[in-house]
Order: C-alpha cells, then structure tokens, then sequence
C-alpha cells in the first residue's frame, strides 16, 4: 500500500556505471552495465531518491600510453575524420585500433627476444616498445606538454565516440570523473 512507501526524497543514491576504457570502444560488457546502471537509476528514482548516475572513466596510466605511443609511431597522422576505415569513423574504435597495434608489435618483440635466448618475463619487461610506452608514462606524469596534448586529442576522439553510443543507447550520466 502506498501508506508504507518511505519518504525517500531527502536521501542521495550515487549510481555509478559504463567505466568504460578509453583504449577501445565500449563492450558488450559495458553494454550490460550501462543498461542495469540506468535501470536501477530510474528503480531509485521512482521510490523518491534523488539519484546521482555517475561514469568513472578510465583514462589515464601504462594502457591508455600504449595506443598513444601506437598512433605516435603508426598512425601517419590519422584521425576519425581523415580514415579511410569506416570502422575507424568513431574515435573510440580509432583509439581501440592503436591498442590492438600496439600489442601486436609487442608480442612480436617478445618472440623475438625469447628467440635471442631471453625468458618469457625478461623478454616482456625488455621489449623496446613495452619500455617506450613506460618512458612516456613518466613524462606524461611529469607533465610533458606534448605527451598531455595527445592525451587530449585522442580522448575527445574516444569521447566522441562513447557519446554517440551512449545516445544509440538512451543513457546518461549527471557526473563524470
């Protein structure tokens, strides 16, 4: 009955949900939590709470420094508006590219280093491009502006694309960190 329904209207509900990656586009698996996330948002909502839906990105760190390093070093250049791939049109599969590229130059790196008589652990911790993509961690937390401004770039491509998924899929979010 509704005598028994609680006055919930002075209680705040943080529901966070999608925390996608920013090195590829988003998953099925994102998928599933976007949709339960804004699901229970509206559950909250409709018993009185006011709710918060909040998108905790994860944009930053060694992961998103390999596809930087991959475009830097094969990209020639290329953005979602100059591909000739018209998978690559949404920055987040652009961004998701450079990923998968840089591991497969990583993994062939290894094979070559376990070839010239090295273990599997110190041909991972040794691969040249492993170490270039640490170096430019470091400088990236050390601030550097050329490394931070293709941050930027490639993050609004990614942004861009997460926000065309986001509106195909009919939620949204009051916060994002």
């Amino acid at each position: 009955p509704a005598s028994e329904i609680t006055d919930h209207s002075a209680e705040t509900v943080l529901i966070e949900y999608s925390s996608p990656n920013t090195n590829k586009p988003i998953h099925l698996g994102h998928l599933r939590n976007n949709v339960l996330g804004y699901a229970l948002a509206g559950i909250f909502k409709a018993y009185g709470y006011n709710v918060i839906k909040a998108n905790l990105v994860n944009d930053r760190g060694i992961h998103i420094c390999k596809s930087m390093l991959a475009w830097q070093k094969f990209g020639n250049g290329e953005t979602p508006e100059n591909t000739n791939n018209p998978k690559c049109k949404k920055g987040d599969h652009l961004v998701g590219k450079y990923y998968v590229e840089f591991s497969t130059h990583y993994k062939n790196e290894i094979e070559e280093l376990i070839a010239q008589g090295k273990t599997k652990e110190e041909a991972e911790k040794n691969a040249p491009i492993i170490l270039e993509a640490q170096a430019m961690l470091l400088k990236w937390e050390q601030g550097d502006t050329a490394v931070v401004d293709l941050w930027k770039m490639m993050n609004n491509w990614v942004y861009a694309g997460f926000a065309i998924t986001y509106k195909n899929l009919g939620v949204d979010f009051d916060k994002y960190y």
